[in-house]
């Protein structure tokens, strides 16, 4: 099959106000101090601070045995686009390319839902669970992940302190009817590799005729088949060309003067809209 010819990808328009960059941002210590001095003031401040935000990203997954996607060793570069019929890596997260076919991403599926093999389900690192014990200790106020994995949430940390800037792959949807389903509903399809169709009972417009009784059982087993909805499940990752979650925005904007502290942690900020948030938080939050 020949490849796809690569899509234009649709770029969304960032509206985050950037902080002034001529202001001098809180420091914890000097540049110049020991190892042993930065963890010392790192212990200090969370010791003190009540609202602390976390931007997280796949640095606290890899030792969990989850690729990163621009690494090296990461998925973009181990991925054998030909075999898939794909004219670079990053159509497998295409919108368009998706739409017109998903049976490569779902080819493919099984290595990010099941990195470790279909028998072996992936533990949080202690990362994660660094994070779920600042929400225990009463300390956090959100963590805004560029992970897609979900193990934030395995660890312990509360879906409404969580903010998936990229989505999930925790849930699918629909493309005909919106329905979101659990992850748990598509695994059957994703290690078998095929496409997952929405199994939702599609509603009839049409009047339902009189039926003799004799012969109600088995219309309705007919029935059940013909008025599924059918149309392709689609993870609840954001593809390029999809818009962000809107949740993104209004979590950063009830989280502006609520932030005490600011914890970065497995990421470079350098993907966008991440890379973005830092500049946006006042320049006074330690961080």
């Amino acid at each position: 099959m020949a490849p796809k010819a690569k899509r234009r990808r649709r770029q969304k328009k960032e509206t985050i106000e950037v902080i002034d960059p001529t202001v001098v941002p809180f420091q914890l210590c000097s540049s110049s101090g020991t190892f042993a001095e930065a963890i010392a003031a790192v212990a200090k401040l969370l010791e003190t601070r009540k609202k602390i935000l976390v931007l997280a990203g796949a640095g606290i997954s890899v030792s969990c045995g989850i690729p990163d996607f621009r690494s090296p060793q990461g998925l973009y570069a181990t991925l054998d686009s030909q075999e898939l019929g794909l004219s670079c890596p990053e159509d497998l997260f295409d919108l368009d390319f998706f739409s017109d076919d998903p049976s490569p991403f779902y080819k493919f599926a099984k290595e990010l839902y099941f990195p470790l093999g279909t028998n072996k389900r992936v533990e949080p690192s202690d990362s994660h669970r660094f994070l779920a014990l600042l929400e225990q200790q009463k300390k956090l106020l959100r963590v805004y992940t560029q992970n897609i994995d979900g193990l934030e949430e395995i660890a312990g940390v509360s879906s409404k302190r969580m903010v998936y800037a990229h989505g999930s792959l925790q849930w699918a949807t629909c493309c005909s009817c919106k329905r979101r389903v659990p992850a748990s509903d598509i695994e059957g399809s994703i290690k078998k590799g095929q496409v997952p169709l929405c199994q939702v009972p599609r509603k009839s417009q049409a009047k339902k005729p009189v039926t003799p009784p004799t012969r109600r059982m088995e219309r309705k087993r007919v029935a059940s088949k013909e008025l599924l909805c059918g149309g392709v499940l689609k993870p609840g990752v954001t593809f390029f060309g999809e818009t962000l979650q809107d949740k993104v925005r209004k979590s950063l904007e009830a989280d502006h003067d609520k932030a005490d502290a600011l914890i970065v942690i497995g990421t470079s900020l350098s993907v966008a809209p991440m890379s973005k948030v830092i500049q946006y938080l006042p320049p006074s939050i330690p961080r």
